[in-house]
């Protein structure tokens, strides 16, 4: 699955944004069509992200950052998977300056354990 969907886990809805080994420009589209998907929900959710394969550029952590300002009142938890590395250096630092408490996990069945917890 590349893109997003909403699904359950132990009784709960997760949003799963899926950008697993996507270009830059795909990963851009995804997240507004995300985003978007997200408001027009109107409520509260728990949302996990697959980062696999990817490195986010600069483009990339601003429209991350403009998508969380507009949708931190709809977010209660928040995962990420597929940070390792210098992706882990930029999460951490990108959760220090956005005050994101996201969290980075091994694999999308802990993710989704941890969120519905």
């Amino acid at each position: 699955m590349a893109g997003y969907e909403l699904i359950r886990h132990q009784g709960k809805e997760i949003l799963i944004v899926d950008y697993t080994d996507m270009s830059k420009e795909d990963i851009l589209k995804t997240m507004e069509e995300a985003t978007a998907y997200a408001l027009d929900l109107n409520r509260p959710l728990l949302r996990l992200s697959n980062m696999t394969g990817v490195f986010a550029v600069k483009e990339v952590l601003e429209k991350a950052k403009e998508s969380g300002k507009v949708t931190s009142h709809l977010t209660i938890k928040r995962a990420a998977v597929g940070i390792t590395g210098a992706k882990k250096v930029l999460f951490n630092a990108y959760n220090r300056f956005t005050g994101n408490h996201s969290r980075a996990f091994d694999s999308v069945e802990e993710a989704k354990d941890w969120l519905v917890s």
